[in-house]
């Protein structure tokens, strides 16, 4: 059940759909989520309201991703590299203006199900890969 969130410079040359549909492939291949999972979200901050430190890109990337925890330590390395290099390719950006954070919360901190905690309404994939 990952939430993706894409937090970026607005632009208007890029193909949003597209980005998603591999960001959701990633996520698919790597964390081993159900083809239907993985919702990505694009916020586009306009430029009079982006701001970043002197030394840093101009066209940062941001990226939070919110999913169950229990992965291992490989698995989220390699999603946050695949994560870069798709979103390097597809914006045409430096890896290194690409900054992603991974949030875990406990499965009893997920409503999912219609209010039922994910820890009680059986998840269908594992979460150890």
């Amino acid at each position: 059940m990952p939430l993706v969130k894409i937090y970026l410079k607005s632009r208007k040359d890029i193909d949003k759909k597209s980005i998603a549909h591999n960001l959701r492939k990633i996520m698919q291949n790597v964390l081993n989520v159900p083809q239907q999972d993985g919702p990505v979200t694009f916020l586009e901050i306009e430029s009079a309201n982006w701001f970043m430190p002197e030394g840093w890109e101009e066209e940062m990337v941001f990226v939070e991703v919110l999913m169950f925890p229990g992965r291992k330590e490989e698995t989220k390395e390699r999603l946050i590299e695949e994560f870069a290099g798709e979103l390097s390719k597809a914006l045409s950006i430096s890896k290194n203006s690409i900054i992603t954070t991974l949030h875990e919360p406990s499965l009893e901190n997920w409503g999912i199900k219609g209010g039922k905690q994910a820890s009680k309404s059986g998840i269908s994939f594992k979460l150890d890969v």
